[in-house]
Parts: structure tokens; sequence; C-alpha cells
């Protein structure tokens, strides 16, 4: 009978071993001596996977992830480290500041060179794993990017375009929005075969949805094709604003366009916050601040936290709430985030009430976006 004694000692020798070898393999990469370490004797890590995966508790898989975890998480915290005070605005000095950014920009392309290398095996390793957290890793990766993928675009596209062009200055394809055109018609051409193979999936989120992706030909409508997948997976039944065959609004207009996304935001913040209870007031606003972040994927400023605490006690929207809305989250939340300097606003719909005829005051401004959301927002509406 084996002791269990010498069995466990004999295993930690084996992790020690590998453990070293790993910081050998580091070593020879950051000194380019990566084919003289291939010629030495020994084990190398083929030899000790094989003995590595006899052992529990994945220990081979977590001793192979350590060390990328401890230089990602060096990555992460030094980064932090420079980015919160220029962040918050406490460093005053521009040499400082440029320092900080040059230190950043490097940690950043150290991000760039591990991505290089990692998605590509990943998606590789994808196509035939058993291993169903890295197959879910993958796949949340590849169908929760879509606004924020839009939202990068922008930037690479502003700060960044260096697109190759044609001699005559037109874009050659393959450029970022390119790549995204190409890929949303390839997600909705397959959206349409799942939502038949798998129509009880789908319909969750569908119920969530005011319209449906779906390709559009030019010799043909898919009108009957829509009604079909609408009525059979409960299109919009459960949007927070009225997506029925009988809603009166217009989809393309600036207000509509700006306030839709608005509204399903601050009806997110209602439905994960309704009827919670706090140990303190601070305590409620990491937690809607949290939330906030979640759905904007920005840090939300203590206005918009303190507009956002009022959304918890707000009865559903309806038609007949939805001026209760407007007062008490809805404006607030714009004054607080796109209107806060109301002359230069950004946002079409807000630009059209800021050049509006007297509207010369923060105030001014205000009472004009509460009559326009109010009214606005009634449309929008469920009815009651």
């Amino acid at each position: 009978m084996s002791d269990p004694s010498k069995n466990k000692e004999s295993h930690q020798n084996l992790i020690d071993s590998f453990r070293a070898y790993l910081q050998t393999v580091i070593t020879a990469e950051q000194f380019e001596q990566t084919a003289r370490l291939s010629a030495l004797p020994g084990s190398k890590t083929p030899n000790y996977c094989v003995s590595l995966a006899k052992l529990p508790d994945n220990i081979l898989a977590v001793e192979l992830a350590k060390p990328v975890w401890a230089i990602l998480q060096q990555i992460s915290e030094t980064a932090m480290d420079f980015y919160r005070p220029l962040h918050h605005k406490a460093v005053k000095d521009p040499a400082t500041q440029a320092e900080f950014e040059r230190i950043l920009l490097q940690l950043d392309f150290a991000l760039a060179l591990i991505m290089r290398r990692l998605p590509s095996i990943v998606r590789f390793r994808a196509k035939s794993t058993k291993c169903s957290d890295l197959l879910c890793e993958v796949l949340v990766g590849m169908t929760n990017n879509g606004s924020e993928a839009a939202q990068l675009i922008r930037r690479w596209q502003k700060e960044f375009d260096d697109d190759p062009r044609e001699e005559d200055g037109s874009v050659l394809a393959e450029s970022f929005p390119d790549m995204f055109a190409w890929d949303t018609y390839q997600r909705v051409e397959a959206l349409d075969k799942l939502a038949d193979e798998f129509p009880e999936h789908v319909r969750t989120a569908a119920r969530q949805m005011h319209g449906w992706p779906m390709l559009v030909h030019r010799h043909t409508n898919n009108r009957k094709r829509f009604k079909e997948l609408a009525a059979r997976l409960g299109l919009g039944t459960e949007y927070p604003l009225d997506a029925s065959e009988g809603a009166r609004f217009r989809p393309d207009t600036p207000l509509v366009q700006y306030l839709d996304p608005l509204i399903c935001n601050i009806n997110y913040i209602r439905s994960v916050t309704e009827g919670k209870k706090y140990e303190s007031v601070e305590k409620e606003r990491e937690s809607v601040g949290f939330w906030w972040r979640d759905v904007q994927n920005e840090i939300p400023g203590d206005e918009v936290v303190e507009a956002l605490r009022t959304v918890p006690q707000l009865p559903p929207l309806t038609k007949a709430t939805a001026i209760l809305w407007a007062e008490k989250a809805v404006v607030p939340v714009i004054m607080a985030t796109d209107a806060r300097d109301w002359k230069n606003c950004e946002e079409p719909a807000l630009q059209r009430i800021a050049k509006q005829r007297g509207v010369k005051s923060r105030a001014t401004f205000k009472s004009r976006l509460l009559a326009a959301v109010s009214a606005t927002l009634r449309r929008l509406a469920r009815p009651a």
C-alpha cells in the first residue's frame, strides 16, 4: 500500500519542478533564448503535462494559468496607479501628465502584444474543445460586445484612422466598419436559422426587443416571416416601451432615437434595485453606480447617482406615469450627463432644444426639455 504522505510529497515536488521550469521558459523568452531552451536535456512542457494531468483539482491548468494571471494583474494594477490620478485630474504638472501617458501607452501596448497571440489560439481550441469553460468564455466574448464594438470603431475612425485607400482616395475593404458590417450580416443570417432551431432560447431575448433583425433584399420583403417570428417569439412583450402594432410614434426621429436606449437603461436600474434595502445611503449610491456602469460602461457622477436613486420608487412606465418618469428621472439624468453643458450639446435632439428661440438659460433649457421629453415619452410608453 502506497504511503499518502510520500505521494503528497512526490506530487508537490513535481509541481515545484514544473513551476521552476515555467520560470525558465519565461526567462528564455525575455532573453530570446527559446531555441537554446528547446535543445537542453530534461523534461519539457509536454512531459510535465502527462504527469500533472493525472493529479486532481485541475493542477495542470491552474499552474499554467498562474504566471499569466500574475503578469496581467501587474499590468492592471499598475495601469490604475497611473490612470486614476489622470482621470481625477489630480496631476497638474504637464510633464508628469505626459510621463503618465507614456507609461500607460506602454502598458496598453503590452496588452496589445498579448492579444495578438491569445484570440487566435483560443478560437482554434474552441472549435474542438471538450472544456465547457473555454467554449463559454469564447461565446460570451463573441456575443455580448455589439454596441461596445461600435463605440470602439467610432474611436478608431476618429483618433487612429489609417485605413488603406486607393489612389483616388476611396477606402479599401477590411476597414473596421467594413468588418462590422460583414459580421452583422452573417450574424443576422445565422439568427434566422437559430430562431427556428432554438425558439425557446431566442424568445427570452425577443421579448425584450422592440424590433427584430432581418435581412432585407431588394427583390422581396420579409413581412410574412417577420409577423410569424414576432408572434412565435413574443417580440417586445417585456420591452419597457410600447412595442405593439398599435404603437403611435416614429422610431426615426432624433428625440425618440435618443430616449429609447436611455429609458431602457433607466428601467434596467429600476428592475435590479426595486425593493432592495441598503445598510446606508452610501451603500445605495454604490449599488446604483455599479448597475449604471453595467449598462453605460462609464463611471456616473454624483448628480447622476442622485437622479437614479429616485428610480426604484417609480411606478412602472405607462402613458399615465410618463410625466412622473420625465420629471423625476429622465430629465435629471439628461441634465447631469449629455446636457451638463447645455449650450454645447452633441446630441442632435438636445441641440434642437438648445437652439430654440428664447432658450437663454439652463432653467429655460430644462423646462423646454421636460416638455419635449414628457410629450414624447407619453407616445413611447405602453397604455396604462
